[in-house]
């Protein structure tokens, strides 16, 4: 069981509302955790934790800035009702009057491939930045960047055990001295110190259960969802972590120290995975507010096969082969093939009898199927592991062209009239490295030693692109041609 205190910044924002200015950007899930440091002194609390947001990759996000205070010193610069900006077309970049009592501005130079932290506000140099220790840039197989920003270092003008509302501006640039804001998110607000919780996974059980207290004097109403851990990192990426239920109710009756307890149960596909908590409050002044609780698995058993391969390839016009490889097995009776042909409802092909003795095994086992498969469009597969106890997990995901369709890599639709593209690559377990450029040989987004075989990209303007391919094994180089016809 893991205790969490009343301290600052163990919190996140969640499912942002959004005004696009000039159509220069899309941003969500801005999540901090990982609160560290924390410090308190007479009326101020320093901490330490991270910060990672999703935000549409293009050339109007030059510069990215967040700016936050405690909520009866927020400014509303930029106008902002229930989140989103009443002004219409670009505003003026903020100056330190502007942004008046603030406690923080983080800054991004994201003019290249490569982003820094920004030591200096460009509009105003009088602006005092916050310190990161390390940033990282992540391009999602939708086309779309996480930012990941360590060691974010500010004080807040409160105590550390105050329930406090703080609210947040982000906003971005295309201009190349970062003089005007062509995207704002704005009114941006979170709890610190209004709820305490503790609580675990079980997985002999597959129950999650936490305990949350009241540290105000008033009631507390909201509501919650719950997600997994799936890649175990113990850090909530709304983008990679998988939803089990919610939004569900919660409601504390009563004031200081009155407790609410929420409980559920989690898919055997997720044993031994960890738990999030995104509670959001919808009473008083923290309307709207949301952070995030930590719960932890108690790993009681391994997981019951661990997958070392996959790939499914069309050997002729008529027939897939599938191959997969397992590391080890553990209380498995076999796996169930199914497929996706297009319509979005996945089917059973075949069930496949594990090859380990009484279902375990640590040696590297090999199985291949052939599938008869003259569908003309794309097609997906997957693999769902059951075990003795009739437990299931899942593999990844792997297409294949359609029947007729030639080529290594497919790219469609294509001509695109939306701006949307997908991109299905043959060898499925081929690492390589992928640029998207534009006409005048800009890197418009790029994807590093990826070995998923499928990327989609979205909300590219009318003109012609090229994909360069790079194969990381033989530095085979190959180049497709995407045009995006029409206007959007």
């Amino acid at each position: 069981m893991k205790t969490f205190v009343p301290s600052m910044l163990l919190f996140a924002f969640f499912a942002l509302s959004v005004k696009q200015l000039n159509a220069q950007c899309t941003v969500s899930n801005i999540v901090i955790q990982n609160t560290r440091n924390v410090i308190s002194t007479s009326g101020s609390c320093t901490v330490t934790f991270d910060i990672s947001f999703n935000i549409e990759s293009n050339n109007g996000n030059k510069y990215i800035f967040i700016h936050a205070w405690v909520l009866n010193q927020y400014p509303n610069y930029f106008k902002c009702v229930n989140g989103q900006t009443t002004t219409n077309g670009a505003v003026k970049a903020p100056t330190a009057a502007d942004l008046g009592n603030y406690f923080l501005t983080l800054g991004i130079d994201n003019s290249s491939t490569t982003p820094t932290i920004l030591s200096s506000y460009p509009k105003d140099p009088s602006v005092t930045m916050t310190s990161a220790s390390e940033i990282t840039k992540i391009v999602a197989p939708d086309g779309s960047i996480t930012f990941i920003l360590k060691g974010v270092t500010t004080t807040v003008p409160v105590s550390c055990s105050t329930p406090t509302v703080i609210v947040a501006d982000l906003w971005s640039s295309q201009s190349a001295s970062a003089q005007v804001a062509h995207c704002v998110n704005c009114g941006i607000k979170y709890s610190a110190g209004y709820l305490r919780a503790t609580g675990f996974v079980n997985c002999a059980s597959l129950m999650y259960g936490a305990t949350l207290t009241n540290a105000t004097a008033q009631p507390i109403q909201g509501f919650y969802r719950v997600y997994a851990d799936v890649n175990m990192d113990g850090y909530f990426t709304p983008a990679i972590d998988t939803i089990l239920s919610g939004p569900t109710d919660f409601n504390i009756n009563g004031g200081v120290g009155t407790t609410t307890t929420i409980t559920g149960s989690v898919p055997g596909a997720n044993l031994n995975q960890n738990v999030f908590i995104l509670l959001t409050q919808t009473s008083g002044e923290a309307s709207g507010a949301s952070r995030v609780v930590f719960l932890p698995s108690t790993s009681c058993s391994p997981l019951p096969v661990t997958f070392n391969t996959f790939s499914a390839r069309r050997v002729n016009n008529s027939n897939v082969a599938l191959r997969w490889e397992t590391t080890t097995e553990i209380n498995n009776r076999g796996f169930v093939i199914e497929k996706n042909t297009g319509d979005n409802k996945w089917e059973s092909v075949v069930f496949i009898n594990t090859q380990a003795p009484g279902g375990n095994s640590s040696s590297i086992m090999s199985y291949t199927y052939n599938d008869i498969n003259r569908n003309n469009n794309i097609t997906q597969y997957r693999i769902q592991q059951i075990d003795l106890d009739a437990k299931a997990k899942y593999s990844e995901i792997r297409s294949v062209r359609g029947d007729g369709q030639s080529g290594k890599t497919i790219v469609y639709p294509n001509p695109s009239n939306n701006g949307n593209v997908n991109i299905l690559f043959e060898e499925n377990d081929a690492a390589r490295d992928v640029m998207l450029v534009d006409m005048s040989g800009r890197i418009l987004q790029q994807w590093r030693n990826t070995n998923s075989n499928t990327i989609q990209i979205y909300n590219l303007q009318p003109g012609v692109y090229s994909l360069r391919i790079i194969k990381m094994d033989t530095k085979e180089q190959s180049i497709e041609k995407i045009v995006v016809a029409g206007s959007r």
